[in-house]
């Protein structure tokens, strides 16, 4: 079994580039599940991943390609919880969807993918679009 974490903010947009990057993979649909992981800022306990649009949007459409999917969310730092999600899952792969950004906006904003990809051990599959 292929386990992907697909690690999603709120951008549909985002969100639709990595289902696109990952319908193009060779993967067994039968033979693959994909956890969609949503780390919310903060710690509102009434938040719920399923109700972003992203979210169901990635549900939906994975759901309709036959994948085997679950829902998962945490609070907090965002690339300690992805981090944590990929080895709790023992994830094969985890997608990120990135946003292109000079190297000045990465310094002032941040990046969590580049965070992720930097620190993590697995496969990192990146897709990014432009702000």
């Amino acid at each position: 079994m292929t386990t992907i974490l697909l690690a999603i903010d709120t951008d549909v947009e985002r969100a639709t580039a990595q289902i696109e990057s990952l319908l193009e993979l060779p993967l067994v649909r039968e033979d693959t599940k994909v956890v969609l992981f949503h780390v919310f800022r903060g710690d509102d306990e009434r938040a719920n991943a399923r109700d972003l649009n992203s979210v169901r949007e990635v549900l939906e459409r994975l759901e309709a390609s036959g994948f085997d999917i679950g829902v998962e969310q945490a609070s907090g730092d965002a690339v300690r919880k992805i981090l944590d999600e990929a080895e709790r899952l023992d994830a094969d792969v985890v997608s990120l969807g990135g946003r292109k950004r000079s190297p000045t906006g990465k310094a002032l904003f941040g990046s969590v993918s580049q965070d992720v990809v930097l620190k993590s051990d697995r496969t990192v599959l990146l897709e990014t679009v432009t702000d």
